[in-house]
């Protein structure tokens, strides 16, 4: 009874939680001014895009970008491009579908939140305190300033972190809370990952990458075998949606059916074609790092390497360009996820606002690092494996991937909830009687 009693609590503070980030949208969606603002000068290019597809023009002829950009951000386009026919300005239509995609994240986040909570509590003295612990840690993903505001601008943040959430969220389902594989689950899974290629491609490849590391590794099962094919199927659908725009396809009228046509599939028929962004991923970092450097008031500076390239004058392999991006992760993953920094990168507001809140992500992984030596173990550790091999593949390719802050500073967002995860894990109090066992099976699970 009093375990029911504490659930309906946290129910209520959760749900609460919800109905406040929904009434703080609306207010900032109105509040916004009607032109792009200077922390995303990004959503004139988004908006202008979904005007470009919400008249019907063709996407290869969007100038200066072509339909690559339409064929990566479908999941926000397509929505926005439809209130754009309605009548809605092409800036708030993309706005809106930002900032719904961002609601039913947290919807998301809730709903899983609640169903682990109901899974894992029992009548003891520290029920308040996770409770307590919960509530916060909701709070601080629903509101946290950086999280919260690229979420209701006009960019691919939060469609990209809604197809995440969404993917991980069922593959919990799958593969921790129910005893058999469903169609639905199945089909579910596939589409999540395939439609997060349409939001960012770099995070579809990731997460499918993450999914096959951490399932290769659980061959004990034969469901097992089944999810990495369902997951390959995500991984190859979404891929091949996405390499059309470098056949010269031409998509129009907005509609994404036009790349599923016979034309674009044969173009893409073979797997060596699907998995080319994989394979030359090394390739794609080094270019995209130093395209994200020209111009930036932030840029990172690229650390020297014994085996970098253009030191040389011979063509580079890819063991050059992988052992360089080896070479610089410490400073690049450190960069990325704790600058800018008061002092030395702080030139603007917008600066001085992100390093103040990277005070908080410092913060963050002290506490992390400080439970984790206090306590040496993890509660809930098996469903943390897959998000944790997510964060490990995304923090080293993103922080690689960056060029400037800024862009890094956004990107870094979508590993806030794992980032939330670790330290709800860590902090999470179990009965006396359970500890000794938990500890066992993180050393079980550890080896």
């Amino acid at each position: 009874m009093l375990s029911k009693l504490r659930l309906q609590t946290l129910n209520q503070k959760l749900w609460a939680i919800v109905a406040a980030s929904f009434v703080v949208r609306v207010i900032v969606f109105f509040a916004l001014p009607n032109t792009p603002t200077s922390l995303a000068t990004d959503e004139g290019t988004y908006a202008a895009l979904t005007k470009w597809i919400g008249e019907s023009k063709p996407a290869d002829e969007f100038p200066g970008f072509g339909a690559g950009l339409y064929l990566s951000g479908r999941s926000l386009i397509i929505p926005a491009s439809f209130l754009y026919r309605i009548g809605l300005n092409e800036l708030s239509a993309v706005r809106l579908i930002s900032t719904t995609y961002g609601f039913c994240t947290l919807l998301i986040v809730v709903t899983l939140t609640l169903k682990m909570y109901k899974e894992n509590t029992v009548d003891l003295p520290s029920g308040k305190y996770n409770r307590h612990l919960t509530h916060t840690l909701v709070l601080i993903f629903a509101f946290l300033p950086s999280h919260f505001a690229w979420s209701n601008l006009g960019l691919r943040e939060s469609a990209t972190e809604f197809w995440l959430l969404a993917t991980f969220g069922v593959f919990f389902m799958m593969n921790q809370m129910q005893k058999k594989l469903t169609a639905l689950g199945m089909s579910a899974l596939a589409i999540s990952i395939a439609i997060t290629f349409n939001s960012r491609p770099q995070v579809g490849w990731v997460i499918g990458v993450s999914l096959i590391v951490y399932l290769l590794f659980n061959l004990n099962k034969i469901d097992t075998f089944f999810m990495i094919g369902i997951v390959l199927c995500g991984v190859i659908l979404g891929s091949t949606w996405n390499q059309v725009s470098a056949k010269g396809t031409t998509p129009s009228s907005g509609s994404s059916s036009s790349v599923g046509s016979s034309s674009s599939v044969g173009s893409v028929g073979s797997l060596i074609e699907i998995f080319n962004p994989l394979a030359n991923a090394g390739e794609s970092i080094t270019f995209q790092h130093r395209g994200n450097q020209l111009g930036a008031a932030s840029a990172i500076e690229t650390q020297s390497c014994p085996r970098d390239p253009t030191l040389t004058s011979t063509p580079p392999t890819k063991f050059d360009l992988y052992f360089c991006i080896a070479w610089r992760a410490p400073y690049m993953v450190s960069t990325f996820l704790f600058r800018p920094i008061f002092g030395a990168d702080t030139s603007s507001t917008s600066s001085m606002f992100a390093a103040a809140e990277n005070i908080l992500w410092f913060m963050f992984f002290v506490i992390i690092i400080a439970l984790t030596i206090r306590r040496h173990y993890f509660s809930f550790l098996k469903p943390l494996l897959p998000p944790i091999v997510f964060f490990v593949f995304y923090t080293i390719g993103a922080s690689a991937y960056q060029g400037n802050m800024g862009t890094g500073f956004r990107h870094k967002s979508l590993i806030l909830w794992v980032v939330l995860l670790l330290i709800f894990a860590l902090a999470w109090r179990e009965p006396e009687e359970s500890s000794k066992g938990l500890r066992n099976n993180f050393q079980e699970s550890a080896v």
